[in-house]
């Protein structure tokens, strides 16, 4: 983190009367402030060195600076879209059943569940010297290029190793390949949890949409990137990196993010926690699993109003995207495979033989990817524009610019509104799709919605967090709310993570209700109604996001209630200006 001047224009007073976005000069909050004790006169808060330097007093970053930090993201997801693309086949390649199978893939849900608040818990109170975030991105990274090598390499090991069992080496290959995803999916969970609170602690407030849609947009490259890699031949382009596909797609993402990881960390340096004020007074802490989960259930009770409505909605949003993120592939291929059948049925030729069906599947499988392809491009693009019109959701009177393309009322949480209900209105259509083009177009368009939940929640908690650690007169507000991102970010990792159980599980019920006993048979519409019944967790969800604010509304609402205060003549010493009824409540 960069220091402070001494004559920081936000550390002299008469920065205090100048106007801030919403037009209401500060002066107003300044002179209602006669309640709060001076500081006694021999303490001189400017050359402190102990003094905590919270967001609104870093200097604005640099691009190429935002590109740095924000690049262990993109590195991030080649590794999970190598996973998404081909640990199914994979697995399935093993002899492994399609029963076991959905249980390994439980492993992404319980990363968020367990693994990634305990991370946020233990870098929020890191004292290593080389910073809080760092260490554990550089961590997680190693294991994850450790699970990626052997589960590509697992049959070859155990045959290596185990040779001489004949008969257990396809059972030794399966438990190795499934304690390997386990340990992949933790891995990954532990960089996603350290690289997003490492935004946030890096990033001034003016500048969280900004880093946080360039998050997004790397999301968007690394899908794009591994799903090409996925559709090329790479054994053949690249055989002295591995005979199978997965074994080479493991390699590149496992450079990739030694590259990615390894740029980030060496050239964005974070501040020394020794010398953060809140470290020095919590000097004691314990790391025992009873104490992770107290501190993850305080950390929920202690939300701010603001990020504690952000995650409800994303809680009901996740029950949406999770059928749209595992069933796409089935869904558009079993259109696929019908269309083919029934054309030939048309013609009144032969029943195809069984390799003759096989072959369909596969050609399905091909013409379904082709969606995934359409609909990462469609995120990639809609995160480099999505910045463009939606309005700053807070503005720098010395930094901010103006850009003919911004919708003045289109705000993140407005967009972020209306991305919900795109998605809702996508899943309904699926009553009136009947070829596969139709579903390839629809998919696309999911592009959009998807955007929105890359970049949307983590600018808003990140917005929020910023503001709250800005309030450094107000030091109730600190003691009422969590203020770290660390823990916060593994807190809304739980809000994520529980809608994709939630949401397996129900759609776990509705297969077994309603899905036809043979592959691809005619009537079988389980898919259709998961996709249908989701649609009504994005009508949940975008309702809540109407209710979200932006920080200058939040202000806004601060400087009415003291203007009201004022005139009631009553004291307000203590208390928090921007309670639970003026956001939660809007």
């Amino acid at each position: 983190m960069d220091p402070v001047e001494d004559n920081h224009p936000l550390l002299r007073s008469e920065t205090l009367a100048t106007t801030t976005s919403t037009g209401i000069s500060n002066q107003a909050i300044t002179d209602n402030d006669n309640d709060i004790p001076p500081e006694p006169a021999e303490y001189d808060r400017r050359n402190d060195p102990d003094r905590p330097q919270v967001g609104y007093e870093m200097p604005t970053r640099s691009g190429i600076y935002l590109l740095l930090l924000t690049l262990a993201i993109g590195g991030l997801q080649i590794s999970w879209s190598t996973e998404f693309s081909n640990g199914s086949p994979f697995l399935l390649s093993l002899g492994m059943s399609k029963t076991l199978m959905s249980l390994v893939w439980i492993a992404g849900p319980l990363s968020g569940v367990l693994v990634q608040p305990i991370v946020g818990l233990l870098s929020d109170s890191s004292k290593s010297k080389y910073g809080r975030r760092r260490p554990f991105m550089v961590m997680g990274s190693a294991f994850t290029i450790f699970s990626l090598f052997v589960l590509s390499w697992s049959r070859e090991l155990t045959k290596f190793l185990f040779g001489w069992m004949t008969d257990s080496v396809i059972s030794f290959t399966q438990i190795v390949a499934v304690i390997m995803v386990y340990v992949l999916d933790f891995s990954v969970g532990v960089v996603q949890a350290s690289s997003r609170a490492f935004i946030v602690d890096n990033v001034p407030l003016h500048q969280q949409q900004v880093a946080n849609a360039l998050a997004a947009i790397l999301t968007g490259a690394g899908n794009i990137i591994g799903f090409i890699f996925g559709v090329l031949d790479l054994p053949e382009l690249l055989p002295f990196l591995g005979h199978t596909q997965f074994q080479v797609l493991c390699f590149i993402a496992s450079v990739s993010l030694i590259i990615c990881v390894g740029l980030a960390c060496f050239y964005i340096q974070e501040r020394d926690p020794n010398q953060d004020v809140y470290m020095q007074t919590h000097a004691e802490m314990s790391y025992s699993p009873a104490e992770f989960f107290k501190k993850t259930v305080h950390g929920v009770s202690r939300l701010s109003p603001q990020v504690r409505l952000i995650c409800n909605t994303e809680f009901f949003a996740w029950i949406g995207y999770f059928p749209m993120l595992f069933y796409t592939t089935t869904y558009v291929g079993e259109i696929y495979y019908q269309e083919v059948i029934s054309a030939r049925q048309e013609q009144s030729l032969p029943a195809l033989t069984d390799d003759e069906v096989d072959r369909l599947w596969e050609d399905a499988t091909r013409y379904a990817s082709r969606s995934l392809l359409a609909y990462s491009i469609m995120s990639f693009f809609a995160n480099i524009f999505l910045p463009l019109i939606v309005a700053p959701s807070y503005s720098d009177p010395t930094s901010s610019k103006s850009s003919w393309f911004r919708i003045r009322w289109l705000t993140l949480p407005r967009s972020w509104m209306l991305s919900h209900l795109v998605f809702a209105v996508a899943m309904f259509s699926t009553f009136f799709i009947r070829t596969g083009a139709q579903a390839i177009v629809m998919i696309t368009l999911l592009g959009i919605p998807w955007a929105h939940a890359l970049w949307a929640p983590f600018a808003l908690i990140a917005e929020d967090i910023s503001r709250l650690k800005s309030q450094l007169h107000r030091p109730e507000i600190l003691e009422k709310y969590e203020h770290e991102a660390g823990i916060i970010m593994g807190v809304h990792n739980v809000f994520v993570s529980l809608p994709q159980v939630i949401s397996s599980l129900g759609s776990s019920i509705l297969f077994k209700l309603l899905a036809k006993p043979g592959r691809g048979d005619a009537g079988d519409h389980s898919i259709v109604w998961v996709f249908r019944l989701s649609g009504f967790g994005a009508l949940v969800a975008a309702y809540l996001a109407t209710k979200i604010k932006t920080p200058d509304q939040i202000q806004l609402a601060d400087v009415f209630e003291d203007e009201g205060d004022e005139t009631d003549g009553r004291e307000d010493s203590g208390r928090n200006r921007h309670g639970d009824g003026l956001i939660a409540g809007a």
